[in-house]
């Protein structure tokens, strides 16, 4: 089972309490919002969003919910934010491509926090962006899986609840998403320009 950041766990709403419209009281927007932001927003990274675009898209996916809420069955919560979650980003990443051919100018690289010096400041964000290349060249669906679980910390079962799938489906993923990962990292230019 899932457990929120407020320490419970998601168990799926009855649907009679789901139901706005036939006026039963169901969870509302702000006990969602409260206690799931959190996670939706680890699931648009896992989804491949950038991270200046994490808190936008999570709040974009906080408003589909708010008009979508009424038809909610009431089962499965995580499974339902995390279907628009996913359809939020994956919507928003057909349409950067666009944004991005009228716009030429590359961003300046991230200066170092105070503590920080320049130089580990450019190590860690070359770092970040090899990982980011790695794991745009493996296919969604692993890459989504294999962010959750060695990324963020979701386990197999938890996986298996917010996606919708068998868990079997979950360690097959996550399995040939660890191989996927070990050869693109073997692919990788060794620092003397060798593959």
């Amino acid at each position: 089972m899932l457990t929120w950041p407020s320490g419970e766990v998601a168990e799926p709403v009855a649907v009679a309490d789901a139901s706005h419209a036939r006026g039963h009281a169901g969870p509302s927007l702000e006990r969602i919002y409260r206690d799931c932001f959190v996670h939706v927003a680890r699931w648009v990274r896992s989804l491949g969003a950038n991270d200046a675009d994490i808190e936008d898209l999570t709040q974009e996916v906080f408003i589909i919910v708010r008009r979508k809420l009424e038809q909610f069955d009431g089962r499965n919560l995580p499974g339902f934010l995390y279907r628009i979650t996913e359809r939020t980003v994956r919507d928003y990443r057909r349409s950067a491509w666009i944004r991005n051919l009228f716009r030429n100018r590359r961003p300046l690289p991230e200066l170092a926090a105070t503590g920080v010096d320049g130089l580990d400041a450019i190590q860690q964000r070359e770092r970040r962006t090899t990982l980011e290349a790695i794991l745009a060249k493996m296919s969604e669906k692993r890459r989504t899986t294999f962010v959750l679980f060695e990324i963020e910390g979701y386990s197999g079962d938890e996986i298996a609840q917010i996606q919708s799938l068998p868990v079997e489906t979950v360690w097959t993923r996550l399995h040939h998403a660890r191989k996927d990962f070990v050869r693109l990292v073997g692919e990788l230019p060794s620092a003397d320009g060798e593959k």
